[in-house]
């Protein structure tokens, strides 16, 4: 399991479907074990989702917009 987490989602991601959440967590969990980095672009169903370190509590994810 990945020391990793996201502990920030910004208003714009807590609007969407909690299927879409979990699988922006699944994939960033995924990509985070494989690769260490600050900023993860995560692609789902055709569209784009940022996670990146925010230097205090895990990792933020956000919608592109949002960065």
């Amino acid at each position: 399991m990945s020391a990793k987490f996201i502990g920030v989602w910004t208003p714009g991601l807590m609007q969407l479907p909690s299927e879409t959440r979990e699988q922006i967590e699944q994939a960033f969990n995924a990509m985070s074990e494989e690769k260490d980095d600050w900023f993860y672009k995560i692609s789902i169903s055709g569209k784009d989702y940022f996670v990146a370190d925010n230097g205090e509590f895990g990792y933020t994810a956000m919608l592109p917009e949002g960065y």
